[in-house]
């Protein structure tokens, strides 16, 4: 088990640093996949353990290995990934199309519609 969490801890890192999103149900997956070969590699021996990498058991990884967060995962990765790939092309839109000059309009208007009433 020791074995399975160092290398789970060490493919947490390496796709933080590759800035890959990773969620709960993932890393829970990982984490039977790398149980299983850990056990086929152990033989016979290995074979009656069992692991199911609960919540309660990815709760307490992340307290041994100090986790505090995986980062937004699933849909919510994907869609912020695919937005921040659009910003640069929308900008230069806003920028040629001129609609910067309108923009602090834009803004302020949201910001009132985000006050709440002021009553007299």
């Amino acid at each position: 088990m020791e074995n399975m969490e160092r290398l789970l801890s060490a493919w947490i890192e390496e796709q933080t640093r590759r800035a890959v999103p990773v969620s709960v149900v993932l890393v829970q997956e990982k984490a039977r996949s790398l149980f299983e070969e850990l056990k086929r590699a152990q033989g016979e021996g290995a074979e009656a353990e069992t692991f199911g990498a609960s919540r309660g058991w990815f709760a307490r990884f992340k307290a041994r290995h100090g986790l505090r967060s995986l980062g937004a995962g699933g849909e919510a990765a994907r869609a912020g990934a695919e937005a921040a790939r659009r910003y640069p092309v929308l900008l230069r839109r806003v920028i040629e199309e001129g609609l910067l000059l309108i923009l602090p309009l834009l803004v302020s208007l949201l910001w009132c519609s985000l006050s709440p009433p002021v009553s007299v």
